[in-house]
């Protein structure tokens, strides 16, 4: 089970959205590592939301290797366990006889993510203008 997390800079302005292509462009070591920390904090999520009862699925989330697809990065967090999507979306018991709920640990970390990321974006370009001196 994996999520692909796509790096965009919704929710900036134009002048903004300007910058972030400069600094992509001029500082890509810097940009790559802003691409990797959301990732990273895309698994804290959704390690923190996967329920415990071994340990294997919620150790098992796994951040990629970041990609480069023309003009966009591309990483991935995902985990190689095979019980982790019944677990996600939920599933019959044995039996047939009911439906356990799904924990929607990837669904609601995206989410947070998601409404967190136009403001974590323009606290980093803030950081990395005040750094670089533009």
């Amino acid at each position: 089970m994996g999520a692909t997390t796509e790096y965009r800079f919704d929710g900036l302005d134009r002048s903004e959205k300007r910058l972030s292509q400069m600094i992509e462009q001029e500082y890509p070591s810097e940009f790559r590592q802003l691409v990797i920390q959301i990732a990273y904090e895309l698994q804290g999520r959704v390690k923190e939301k996967t329920p415990r009862q071994t340990g294997r699925l919620q150790d098992s989330w796994t951040v990629g290797k970041i990609q480069k697809r023309g003009d966009e990065y591309y990483i991935e967090v995902y985990t190689d366990v095979d019980y982790a999507e019944p677990v996600e979306y939920g599933h019959r018991k044995r039996g047939g006889k009911g439906f356990v709920q799904g924990h929607h640990m990837m669904e609601l970390s995206l989410e947070e993510l998601s409404d967190r990321l136009p403001a974590f974006l323009q606290q980093w370009l803030n950081d990395f203008i005040s750094t670089h001196d533009l």
